[in-house]
């Protein structure tokens, strides 16, 4: 059966909705969170196994994302194919393998195939075969298949209330079987104004990582002391400064750690190089991906 085809539930505006769900929202998948601002105890209570599996499962992003894109599949949901499409992508999967789980005759290795039949057998036949099973065990100890199977279990809910609530995929956003838009490297800055004369990372950056979701800028404060790093990322969209909680500098080369609780928890972890005004690296976000970024100095 289709997805309703125009929305039920209208969507909140941003404006009415409680603060901690406006920050939520402005992480990504707007909409729904929108939609479910309507009853928000229940979407307190239900994005915590949403944000464990996202950010702190033990499975590596590529295959739970193909694992979540062969759900929506599977249950004919756009919109949850439209929005972990990117993240597939952004987590490691190739653009023709986000083309492949469409694909009945595709060719898999063990371990990914054996997850995949799972998808297929739980949304088939609401139990995963003696024989995918032992597939299963081959790769995966008990933690992981459990985790696979609530992973199956909770998209296939949200494709049930994506799909009867009439959530709307957004223009531009990859329909349902189809790949996203290939991550574009963040552009290099214009360092066409005078040069700051200044060499080290010490100081303030303005930094773009591109995601295939959408690219975000972020404003690094950074402050070197021998070989460590300290400081802070401030996240302008979501008002959020996030303290770095470990970083070491090697010459003009960087790397920090800082941990994000507000609106979710998750470890962003930034390797860079510096080269005058210029920063250039990538972004790699716990349970994610890792996506490029470039930025210039500030100040």
């Amino acid at each position: 059966m289709p997805a309703a085809s125009s929305p039920r539930i209208p969507p909140l505006e941003l404006d009415e909705m409680e603060p901690e769900h406006r920050k939520l929202a402005k992480l990504g998948a707007d909409t729904v969170i929108q939609v479910l601002a309507r009853a928000p105890e229940l979407m307190n209570a239900s994005s915590q196994l949403g944000a464990y599996l996202l950010g702190q499962g033990k499975l590596h992003p590529r295959i739970r994302e193909l694992a979540i894109l062969r759900v929506a599949l599977r249950c004919d949901a756009p919109y949850e194919w439209a929005n972990h499409a990117p993240a597939a992508l952004g987590g490691g999967a190739t653009e023709a393998e986000i083309v492949a789980v469409s694909d009945p005759d595709a060719s898999w290795p063990p371990e990914d195939d054996a997850v995949l039949r799972a998808v297929d057998e739980l949304c088939a036949d609401v139990c995963v075969s003696d024989a995918t099973w032992a597939a299963l065990a081959e790769t995966h100890d008990h933690a992981e298949i459990i985790e696979i199977l609530f992973l199956v279990g909770y998209y296939r809910m949200m494709a049930g209330f994506l799909n009867s609530a009439g959530v709307s995929v957004k223009p531009g956003q990859p329909a349902l079987g189809e790949p996203p838009t290939p991550v574009r490297a963040a552009t290099d800055p214009d360092l066409t104004r005078p040069s700051s004369g200044k060499t080290g990372p010490d100081g303030s950056w303005k930094i773009t990582f591109t995601h295939p979701a959408g690219s975000k800028d972020l404003l690094l404060d950074l402050a070197t002391d021998g070989t460590t790093m300290s400081g802070s990322i401030f996240d302008g969209q979501l008002g959020v400064t996030v303290p770095i909680v470990s970083g070491t500098v090697d010459g003009q080369d960087v790397t920090l750690t800082a941990l994000v609780t507000d609106p979710a928890r998750f470890e962003v972890s930034v390797a860079g190089t510096v080269n005058g005004d210029a920063f250039a690296g990538s972004v790699t976000i716990s349970g994610g991906g890792t996506f490029p970024l470039s930025g210039i100095r500030t100040g």
